[in-house]
């Protein structure tokens, strides 16, 4: 096992970071830049706003990166290309670690501070618990990087996501050409990171390695990631996905209830 102790320390960084970022720059940037409408919302949904906002501005900074790495990265391509199980790649572990602190710190403050609010407490619980541990497998074992970088790319989708939910919290009307744009953002980005990058560059290449022996030589956490977190994340994003595309019309276009 290679030295963890850089990535456990970005990890334990950006978890200590959360709370002051969820209970001071979120507010001030909330203030700075919507104070009217912030100022009409009670206590709760103000907390729930900080929230989103630090989710926003954790994922604007890791899904961005780990994008990149994805489509540069030459070295990490030529590795996936030519199945090498084992390959150390500090970007990735680095990015991991960033979203193993931040996923650990939005789940106490939630538990702790927010509550349920708009989100199912057992879906947001189990999707964390799954990701904080890949995260984490990932900074420990320096196994199919590739693969495992797949998992932050994904969230590029949540910074629309979470854009989405201020404007619904702030009352912004979905009919408005702010939401239009928004959704469709949303939209795109959901179809290509968590349907086309998900299905075609993680599912399909890594199946094969699942049905090879040299795969079940890893670590047993490697395994028990790939094997099991591939199928998770697989069929919970094409769940969501069928349920955003049965809304596409009224999501897109704005009409209708918010939802």
């Amino acid at each position: 096992m290679s030295d963890i102790s850089h990535y456990m320390a970005v990890a334990l960084c950006s978890f200590l970071a959360y709370p002051v970022v969820y209970g001071t720059v979120a507010p001030y940037m909330l203030k700075l830049l919507v104070f009217q409408r912030y100022a009409t919302l009670d206590k709760a949904k103000q907390k729930y706003v900080h929230m989103i906002t630090t989710s926003l501005i954790y994922t604007a900074v890791a899904s961005p990166c780990a994008l990149y790495v994805h489509h540069f990265d030459q070295e990490l391509a030529r590795a996936t290309e030519n199945n090498v199980l084992r390959y150390d790649c500090p970007a990735v572990r680095y990015i991991l670690a960033l979203v193993l602190g931040y996923t650990t710190g939005e789940s106490v403050v939630t538990l702790i501070d927010v509550g349920c609010s708009d989100i199912s407490m057992f879906g947001f619980l189990a999707h964390h618990v799954v990701t904080g541990y890949t995260a984490l497998v990932t900074c420990v074992y320096p196994c199919l990087p590739a693969y495992a970088n797949i998992g932050p790319v994904t969230e590029f989708s949540t910074i629309w996501l979470n854009i989405r939910i201020l404007l619904k919290e702030l009352d912004i009307p979905q009919s408005s050409t702010v939401n239009k744009v928004n959704n469709l953002a949303f939209f795109l980005s959901f179809s290509y990171v968590r349907v086309w990058l998900l299905i075609f560059y993680e599912y399909i290449p890594i199946t094969p390695l699942l049905l090879t022996k040299e795969f079940y030589l890893l670590e047993w956490p490697v395994v028990v990631t790939f094997l099991c977190g591939s199928q998770f994340f697989l069929v919970i994003n094409l769940y969501w996905y069928g349920l955003m595309c049965m809304r596409f019309p009224r999501v897109i276009l704005g009409y209708g209830k918010n939802d």
